[in-house]
Order: C-alpha cells, then sequence, then structure tokens
C-alpha cells in the first residue's frame, strides 16, 4: 500500500523524479487519472523535456516498467489540455445546452478558438458533469511513439506497472476504474494515444 506524503508517493516501486517546473499550483482534489503515451520512446526524453517545464504528467512509465514520479500529487499539471463537451458526447445534454453548443460550433473563428470556447464553458462544471481537468485529475504517461499512424503497444512490463499503479492509486484516493479515462476521451488529441493501455 503506497502512502503520500507533502504530494509524494511513497513506495518502493516508485522512483521520485520530482518535476517543480511542471507543477502549476495546488490541486484542488484527486477525481481520477487520464492515461497519455509520450510520444517518445524512453522515459529519459520526457524526463528531460519536463525540467524545463511545458507540459507534463504526475507519473510516468518506462518500457521496462520503472514507474516514475515526476510532479506531487498535490499540484495540477498541464496535461489535459482543452476538453470536449461530455453531454454533447453522449447526447445528454439540455435542448438550451445543446443549442449553445451548436451555436459555438457554427459561429465565428477557428477551429481551436471555438474547441477553447466548449472547453471554457465545460470547465465550469462539476466533475462527473464534465471530463476531467487539470485541476483535479492525475496524468501518467507511458512511454510510447506513435509509429504509421497508431501509438506503440505497451510491453509486457508497462502492462504490469500501469495496471499495479492504478489500482493503488484508486485505492488511495477512493475511486473506481470509472474515474480512468484516456486522453482522447476527454480532449482532442490522437485517437490511438493509450489504445492499449489496459487499466
Amino acid at each position: 500500500m503506497l502512502t503520500v506524503t507533502e504530494g509524494t508517493v511513497i513506495h518502493g516501486k516508485i522512483k521520485v523524479q520530482l518535476r517543480p517546473k511542471i507543477e502549476r499550483g495546488p490541486l484542488a482534489g484527486v477525481n481520477g487519472l487520464v492515461m497519455h503515451q509520450s510520444g517518445g520512446s524512453d522515459a529519459a526524453g520526457a524526463l528531460a523535456a519536463y525540467k524545463n517545464g511545458g507540459n507534463g504528467a504526475h507519473f510516468l512509465i518506462d518500457k521496462d516498467g520503472a514507474i516514475y514520479q515526476t510532479a506531487r500529487v498535490n499540484q495540477r499539471t498541464f496535461h489535459v489540455g482543452n476538453i470536449q463537451s461530455r453531454c454533447h458526447n453522449i447526447d445528454s445534454c439540455s435542448v438550451e445546452e445543446a443549442n449553445e453548443i451548436k451555436t459555438i460550433l457554427k459561429g465565428k473563428g477557428t477551429y481551436s478558438q471555438k474547441v477553447k470556447r466548449i472547453s471554457d464553458r465545460e470547465k465550469t462544471k462539476a466533475y462527473p458533469d464534465r471530463y476531467p481537468t487539470n485541476a483535479d485529475f492525475l496524468g501518467i504517461e507511458v512511454v510510447g511513439k506513435l509509429v504509421d499512424k497508431s501509438y506503440e503497444k505497451p510491453t509486457a512490463e508497462q502492462d504490469a506497472s500501469v495496471k499495479w499503479l492504478v489500482a493503488e492509486l484508486l485505492a488511495f484516493y477512493k475511486l473506481t476504474t470509472a474515474d480512468v479515462y484516456r486522453h482522447p476521451q476527454v480532449s482532442y488529441k490522437h485517437p490511438t494515444e493509450a489504445k492499449n493501455v489496459t487499466c
């Protein structure tokens, strides 16, 4: 069983490699996990990039199964991006809300501007009425490249580490597998990202 001290996860299976420049202020609470793939071939590249700041997840899992904690779990990181409309995707919006989304999508502006408007609107809702945001979800990055229009399948060692880490975090935060998402489910990302990451 893992423990957490001042945002650092304490367990023999986790290597603490905190990158303070990816931490973006206090996390409101943890409502779940978002699974990512790095786009790189090893953890060293991601760890080096995280030193410079920018986007980053709380955990990084290398191809050999090594688990790195790269940000404290009481801190936000930029790992989700703009979120889609949950009610629009599952066809559960009220008539009024559906019309507002339709107006945004058909309105003026670039695609990026429309996506941001929808995301900003969604972020005013409480989870689970909206998808995960940086403000209340932890990110887990699994090392894997985009090859021939599809992300690599995780190694057996990564699969084992992902399953262990996800189970431990869900137990610690008293969450369920319904609170675990793939990045493309919630944001505007390559559809195969984390497709083969099993929890």
